[in-house]
């Protein structure tokens, strides 16, 4: 299990923050993150919501380690077909393993109880760029 599974699996609960970024603008952000099957994956509810645009983001994914131990988020939303799944490439960074467009995840727990989540993507063959970054800490 990589440190990033076990960090969010010792660490449930509802996260609250604010995020921004070229496509979403400002934005307020719920993550509520819930370890599941004795820790081996852990589930996580995301919503953004922002004034101006009302509920702009709702997303579930599931964070859990590949046969070959490397980790997996498995990630249905409104802006996705179906279920998506992203493969890390490098310690938090995952990269879509088949998709619509080049995209990638990008999270990072930097201390406890904070955790990072941005979402890059390119509407074209160029390299992705991010679109939206939440910064959110554990409130419950």
């Amino acid at each position: 299990m990589t440190d990033l599974l076990r960090r969010l699996a010792a660490a449930p609960g509802v996260y609250r923050g604010r995020g921004d970024g070229l496509e979403s603008g400002p934005f307020v952000a719920r993550i509520k993150v819930t370890s599941v099957v004795r820790g081996n994956a852990v589930t996580l509810d995301y919503e953004a919501v922002s004034d101006s645009k009302g509920l702009q983001h709702v997303e579930h994914t599931i964070l859990t380690a590949s046969e070959a131990g490397r980790l997996e988020l498995h990630v249905t939303c409104l802006e996705l077909p179906g279920v998506t799944r992203f493969v890390e490439s490098q310690p938090g960074v995952f990269n879509a393993y088949e998709g619509p467009m080049p995209a990638k995840i990008i999270m990072t727990m930097p201390s406890d109880g904070v955790l990072t989540y941005g979402w890059w993507w390119s509407r074209d063959e160029a390299e992705p760029r991010e679109q939206s970054r939440a910064e959110v800490r554990r409130t419950g």
